[in-house]
């Protein structure tokens, strides 16, 4: 009878950090899911403003949707998940004020960029994406393996 309560108790050790694993491993997907978004819609960006595509109507919506994503960024790493896929550097949370204020930047650049972007003042487009990109590689200077 004691082996078999060890058996079930080993089982459910093993199925927990199953289901745990499962988990962690959503959670980096959905924050990697936003930053190839966010990506996504910074490379839309350059390739409209350096005249490499003819859609310029189309960038103040990437620009928007760019800073609506940045609003997502500081939710989406709340939970500290450092899995296999992840490339987050622990530091995020050991440093949490400093991540914070980096997401913080970057939602600022973003609505900047958006601003300029719906003005359709090219001037302030590249100031604001400027901003952008500074804030983009800071954030991932300190918080990103390069794995």
């Amino acid at each position: 009878m004691r082996i078999g309560k060890i058996v079930v108790a080993v089982a459910t050790l093993v199925l927990g950090a199953s289901v745990a694993s499962a988990a962690d491993e959503h959670v980096v997907d959905y924050r990697k899911n936003n930053m190839k978004i966010i990506g996504g819609h910074m490379g839309s960006i350059v390739a409209i403003v350096k005249g490499e595509v003819d859609q310029k109507e189309q960038l103040a919506v990437h620009a928007k949707g760019m800073a609506e994503m940045s609003a997502l960024v500081k939710s989406a790493f709340e939970a500290k998940v450092l899995s296999g896929k992840s490339t987050s550097k622990a530091e995020i949370w050991s440093d949490w004020n400093k991540f914070s204020t980096a997401a913080d930047n970057f939602q600022n650049a973003a609505q900047e960029l958006a601003e300029a972007a719906a003005k359709g003042e090219q001037r302030d487009i590249r100031t604001a994406m400027a901003k952008v990109g500074k804030s983009c590689k800071s954030c991932h200077d300190d918080f990103k393996s390069k794995n």
